[in-house]
């Protein structure tokens, strides 16, 4: 990775891609549909306020114009609660328009940074801008109230509002609001874990959330909440810190997790964390570390062509690929830009930038974590492993989702793959059949599962849990079975071990891969005696079976993850039995120092 961009330069590529797009009277279109879509002017009139006040951005001045016209647009559009919502959901079938949402609760903390940068960095506004900013009703406009994890973003700029003296809200009345995410419940903040709590428990929202509530922190609110917030924050920097994978994505749990904003939201909230000393000092370390481990998977979203990518590939956003229903470029683009541009402004870039080895030299940590969750991840050196003990089906499979090895990898196992026309969730892993040859298998991951034995770990670096079939029909082979898995890191990958206790069939080991990331190179797979060897670029990584192989089977097209488009590995072990033991090894680190 000889050719990574500065923080700064990656900020002006990413912005810049969007010029083509900006219309005249300042609102952002999405380069699909032709429109604006959700939050994104705002976000952009940020990004661009940030550049148009960096005396080393190579287009300062035209950044600053562009904000200023970014600025009304949103300014009008929010303001206005009136106007007919920005597009919000997408039919990735006909490449439609099918939901109009309110997200002005988005808009709020970009706008008013934007107007408090320019007004900063000289630029002259119209007197018009403030009188719109004083003149917005938070009830009539905002469609969340706490705890919502909307609610939390809008209040962040809320406070941004009282500091310029522009708001009828007075400081005491933060509090309030906060204390409603502190009263528990089926929404808020899981105070021993470090989680924000909604439906699906997403991983991405957590972050997202916590996020927002640090930047009132770093923008200077100090009501009677502070410490407890500040203890929260601080247990949640820990639970981040534990699910970032090494190569820098968040490891997967319910949606949005593939979204490029999530790598944006992590630079930001570990570089906030450090400037508030948040954490011990070893923490806040960890912290800029990952900070530069979420830059460089940050980085690997310039598209060959076209705008900056909102999901963790970099195919045409026509394909559609790691979208899910309420992705457009139009406004989870810029939200990525809008982090590292938050991450900027905070300071992030102005150390040297660690070499891949250093972060790639990660000490064992191991995190395990029970009800609600279910999840966990071991990492070491530079390979990491999350898992899922009892993932909800609608975005996620149990079992291994994911697998990393290490800095500015792409040949890696994260999130959950499917068949393009549908289907179940696929992880590497076991799938069973009754029958030899090329008979039909069910794959174990997808099934609902009722926990046994929870998600503990194993060994120093390892995690086991043990799950009844519920979903098995009655009658069927699997009925009344169980299922153990465990896994335990080695220094070049990791070694699986799955059980069905009295099951007498076949086993197949399932393998979904990564086949096109959008960067013009394709992984090839060469057949093994006892498995597979997939090869991308300078990259390898090898799946192997213990026992005798019946046969292999290579489907190299049909799926897609988060990350791009997928193929499939099929290996049928001969021998009937009960346990599936196998492995994944990836290429010495050494091919991609810089």
């Amino acid at each position: 990775m000889t050719d990574l961009l500065s923080p700064l330069g990656l900020l002006e590529a990413g912005v810049s891609s969007w010029a083509p797009h900006l219309q005249p009277d300042g609102t952002l279109h999405d380069p699909v549909f032709d429109a604006p879509t959700q939050y994104g002017t705002a976000y952009l009139a940020w990004c661009c306020a940030v550049l148009g006040a960096q005396p080393a951005a190579v287009e300062g001045p035209v950044h600053a114009d562009r904000a200023v016209r970014l600025l009304g647009a949103a300014l009008a559009h929010t303001a206005d609660p009136g106007r007919e919502p920005h597009a919000s959901g997408f039919d990735r079938r006909t490449l439609s328009v099918s939901g109009r949402l309110n997200h002005r609760d988005f808009t709020w903390p970009p706008i008013l940074k934007a107007r408090r940068e320019l007004a900063a960095a000289g630029v002259a506004l119209d007197p018009a801008v403030d009188a719109q900013i004083a003149g917005v009703d938070v009830e009539a406009t905002f469609r969340a109230r706490p705890p919502s994890n909307w609610a939390a973003v809008w209040m962040s700029g809320e406070w941004l509002r009282v500091q310029a003296g522009l708001a009828p809200t007075s400081a005491a009345r933060l509090d309030p609001w906060l204390d409603v995410f502190f009263a528990g419940g089926e929404v808020g903040l899981d105070l021993e874990l470090g989680l924000y709590v909604e439906r699906g428990l997403p991983n991405a929202y957590d972050l997202f959330t916590r996020l927002h509530l640090t930047d009132l922190l770093l923008q200077g609110w100090a009501g009677r909440n502070r410490e407890r917030l500040t203890a929260f924050l601080t247990t949640g920097l820990r639970r981040s810190l534990a699910l970032q994978l090494s190569d820098g994505s968040l490891a997967s749990g319910y949606r949005s997790a593939g979204q490029t904003w999530v790598l944006g939201a992590q630079l930001a909230l570990f570089t906030a964390s450090r400037v508030l000393g948040l954490g011990t000092a070893a923490e806040q370390e960890e912290a800029r570390l990952a900070a530069w481990r979420a830059f460089r998977a940050l980085a690997l979203g310039v598209r060959p062509v076209g705008v900056f990518s909102p999901v963790q590939n970099v195919l045409p956003p026509e394909l559609r690929v790691g979208y899910e229903t309420y992705t457009a470029d139009g406004h989870y683009s810029p939200l990525a830009l809008a982090f590292l541009a938050d991450a900027v402004r905070t300071g992030f870039g102005t150390d040297e930038p660690p070499t891949p080895a250093e972060l790639d030299a990660r000490p064992l940590a191991v995190r395990v974590e029970g009800a609600p969750t279910h999840r966990g991840a071991v990492s070491r050196g530079r390979v990491s492993l999350a898992v899922q003990a009892a993932a909800d089906g609608v975005y996620d499979a149990s079992g291994l989702v994911d697998l990393t090895f290490g800095t500015g990898r792409s040949l890696v196992f994260v999130s959950a793959a499917r068949h393009v026309s549908g289907g179940p969730w696929l992880v590497p892993g076991l799938a069973l059949r009754t029958e030899a040859g090329a008979a039909p298998v069910t794959p174990l991951a997808p099934l609902p599962r009722r926990l046994l034995e929870p998600l503990r770990p194993e060994g120093d670096a390892g995690l086991t849990f043990t799950a009844g079939l519920d979903a098995a029909e009655e009658g069927s082979a699997l009925a009344g079975h169980r299922h153990r898995w465990s896994a335990a890191l080695t220094a070049v990958g990791v070694d699986v071990t799955e059980t069905v206790p009295g099951w007498s069939g076949r086993r197949t080991l399932l393998v979904p891969y990564l086949r096109d990331l959008g960067d013009g190179v394709l992984t090839e797979v060469t057949r093994l005696a006892d498995g597979v060897r997939l090869t991308r670029g300078a990259e390898w990584v090898e799946v192997r079976v213990d026992g005798p192989l019946e046969r292999s089977s290579v489907l190299p097209a049909g799926y897609e993850s988060r990350r791009g488009l997928c193929g499939l590995v099929r290996l049928d072990l001969a021998e009937p039995g009960e346990s599936l033991r196998w492995s994944v090894t990836s290429g010495p680190s050494e091919l991609l120092a810089d």
